[in-house]
């Protein structure tokens, strides 16, 4: 069937209710986290998306390296990335390649975050590269190349790959981390104009309620540094309504049966649990909290947590809500159902992939448990 939005909604609900046993009530309360293709977005309309972060950041570099744009403007840095490639294609097709200290590694041609990797591996080991290219004759590929070029270039889009990778995680909470990392984003493309394609896609990136209360539920960043005042009381007064129904005994059920909060209606329900996570990898010191306990209103929740709360800097933010459910119960509860929402859809992806892969010619009549097991192994 056509891949229109009607077809894309009916088999999903059907995956769901039918297939998984889903209740058609409690669709509502799930988050759909896809790419921005026009007939998913449709398609989802009737329910709660966000934007894959990883695939809004590749957008971002897609734009801001299309070549045409760059001929233009920037002649140097497209003759730059278009003479790497060639290169690092060259070297795959030679016998120079195992010859090398380390790897170089081919551009691909959807994901632009291999822009960074090609140009990063290429700088890296610049001075054997030319060496080896002179003692075969072939030294004129790098002339177009500068090394301070490639400095130049790697610097910038660094912080880039580094966003994506740490956004696409699957095994600690990721929700919390995209406020901080388009703020820190922006101010690295601050000497840019405004005019440009990543600057200005970096300024319309939709910035979703659910973002914001993860990064509140980030006991180091819930006094927002970053937002002004009044957005500040605004998330509060937010998560205020969430948790104003819950009288905490919710938390004693199993650990299975997570709180999932409706951010629409404020209805509490069922949810699967999310996994246990690790401590994420980028440090945002400029943003965290001051403590002030002047004016402190002991039976608001949610002002004793922004004002008391401290958390180590190598604490696991999930096992943190853990160990303080008892003190902060209503709020521990949202955690839990905001904090396992994912940012990007890669792993699942990536999952698509392996599957792919396995699933051939030559092994077309594998039983779908066998290929349950086979995934879950990978």
């Amino acid at each position: 069937e056509a891949k229109t939005s009607e077809n894309i909604r009916h088999e999903l609900l059907k995956l769901l209710v039918n297939t998984l046993g889903f209740d058609p009530s409690n669709l509502n309360k799930v988050v759909w986290v896809t790419d921005q293709g026009a007939n998913i977005v449709l398609a989802l309309r009737p329910y709660r998306r966000l934007n894959c972060q990883d695939h809004l950041l590749s957008t971002i570099l897609r734009h801001g390296l299309d070549s045409k744009e760059l001929t233009c403007e920037a002649p140097d840095v497209e003759e730059t990335i278009h003479n790497a490639k060639s290169l690092v294609k060259y070297m795959k097709q030679s016998s120079l390649a195992p010859q090398l200290p380390k790897t170089v590694i081919q551009m691909g041609e959807t994901r632009f975050s291999t822009v960074y990797l090609t140009l990063n591996s290429i700088l890296d080991i610049y001075h054997e590269l030319h060496k080896k290219l002179e003692e075969h004759g072939e030294s004129y590929r790098l002339e177009n190349i500068a090394p301070d070029m490639l400095q130049i270039l790697v610097s910038f889009l660094r912080p880039f790959y580094e966003a994506q990778r740490e956004l696409e995680g699957d095994e600690y909470p990721t929700l919390n981390l995209v406020i901080l990392w388009f703020e820190k984003l922006k101010r690295h493309c601050q000497p840019l104009s405004s005019d440009t394609p990543v600057v200005w896609l970096l300024k319309k990136a939709e910035i979703h309620d659910l973002h914001m209360i993860a990064l509140f539920l980030w006991p180091k960043f819930n006094q927002f540094q970053t937002l002004s005042n009044h957005e500040c009381e605004e998330v509060y007064s937010k998560v205020r309504r969430l948790i104003k129904n819950f009288t905490g005994a919710e938390y004693q059920r199993p650990q299975s049966n997570v709180i999932i909060v409706d951010i629409d209606n404020d209805v509490p329900g069922p949810a699967a649990a999310p996994t246990v996570a690790k401590k994420a990898l980028t440090d945002f010191d400029e943003w965290e909290n001051v403590h002030d306990d002047e004016g402190l209103l002991l039976h608001d929740e949610v002002q004793q947590y922004t004002q008391k709360v401290i958390m180590e800097n190598e604490q696991d933010l999930l096992n943190w809500w853990k160990e303080h459910s008892i003190v902060y119960p209503k709020l521990s509860m949202l955690a839990r159902s905001v904090l396992c929402i994912p940012t990007s859809s890669s792993s699942s992806e990536r999952n698509f992939s392996v599957a792919g892969r396995m699933i051939d010619q030559r092994r077309s009549v594998l039983k779908p448990l066998t290929v349950d097991s086979i995934l879950f192994l990978n």
